[in-house]
């Protein structure tokens, strides 16, 4: 377990991985701790990781370590051990992980050793759009594909304005429109309160509006020079401006201004059937590099409740990790 003082220090631990990301962060299991989860945190050899933990019924639990363990993939199998060595005491399931790590079969030969396997459900995509914003503007815009480019210079003739406001009445509005259009559900207004709360400054929200009418807006956060698209979308209005294709631009030459050179679109369609599938093409336009990690990994910590979890917790996790 980590210490007291490895707690007050924790995105700095995260941030030395070399690899940090945004749930991992202090400021991420402080949300997850107003809503419902336990959080855990431990120091690993070559890295660290925050566990959250998902109360059962009868006292029993299951964890996840969103994008975590942060270790280097050749350490990646005894992290997970580790991990699992220490949760026993929790009464504990099982453990979902879903690092950022390679999908190469040496990766899952090493893990299959120690009993850790793919998991049928997965909370983050496995698939993602990263953006080098170490390059310049004229090396981005040429990157892109041909109407991506034209779709920002005609919202730019356009009149559309994009801007930086902390109004969440204004965010939830466009949301809702979006979740109405999409028939998805979204998150309550109090959450995204926590949400901005617990991250503060590195927290931003952008709206795209025409006229007085807000047509896009996002949610972004960053850590490092690391920056996360987490919740948004065009509302579906002033089609013909094509509001959020500068909005996403304007996003990410906003991140880069605050120092941020990998930005993540976070996620891409795993096939027809994913909800991630109608905004994929609309991603790729603006070029980028395509990474795929090795999906969600799961192993029983306690394998006498293990079948609890195969054959009731796993989705419920998924739904509500999200």
């Amino acid at each position: 377990m980590a210490t007291a003082s490895d707690v007050q220090r924790w995105d700095e631990l995260v941030v030395a991985t070399g690899q940090p990301h945004v749930l991992q962060s202090a400021g991420w299991g402080e949300l997850k701790a107003a809503t419902g989860w336990s959080v855990r945190r431990f120091m690993l050899d070559g890295g660290v990781a925050q566990v959250l933990l998902k109360p059962l019924p009868l006292g029993l639990s299951v964890a996840y370590a969103p994008r975590g363990p942060l270790v280097a993939p050749e350490r990646l199998g005894g992290a997970i051990t580790a991990l699992r060595v220490a949760l026993a005491s929790e009464r504990c399931a099982s453990l979902l992980c879903d690092p950022e790590a390679p999908d190469d079969p040496a990766n899952r030969t090493s893990l299959a050793r120690v009993d850790v396997r793919a998991s049928p459900v997965f909370v983050q995509p496995r698939r993602t759009l990263l953006m080098d914003l170490a390059k310049g503007d004229e090396e981005l815009f040429a990157a892109m594909r041909k109407k991506t480019r034209q779709y920002i210079h005609k919202a730019e003739r356009a009149g559309v304005v994009t801007e930086e406001s902390r109004d969440l009445d204004r965010f939830m509005k466009v949301l809702g429109a979006v979740g109405q259009r999409d028939r998805f559900a979204i998150r309550s207004r109090e959450y995204f309160a926590k949400l901005l709360a617990a991250f503060g400054d590195r927290a931003l929200m952008m709206f795209a509006r025409v006229g007085e009418e807000d047509a896009g807006a996002m949610l972004l956060l960053r850590m490092a020079d690391r920056a996360w698209e987490l919740y948004g979308g065009w509302s579906g209005a002033h089609a013909e401006a094509r509001p959020f294709y500068l909005l996403k631009w304007r996003a990410m030459l906003r991140m880069r201004q605050l120092g941020v050179r990998r930005y993540d679109m976070c996620g891409l369609a795993e096939g027809a059937d994913d909800p991630l599938a109608g905004v994929e093409n609309f991603k790729l336009g603006y070029g980028g590099e395509v990474a795929t990690w090795i999906g969600a990994l799961e192993t029983p910590v306690r394998p006498l409740l293990y079948p609890l979890w195969q054959l009731a917790a796993r989705r419920r996790l998924a739904r509500s990790a999200a």
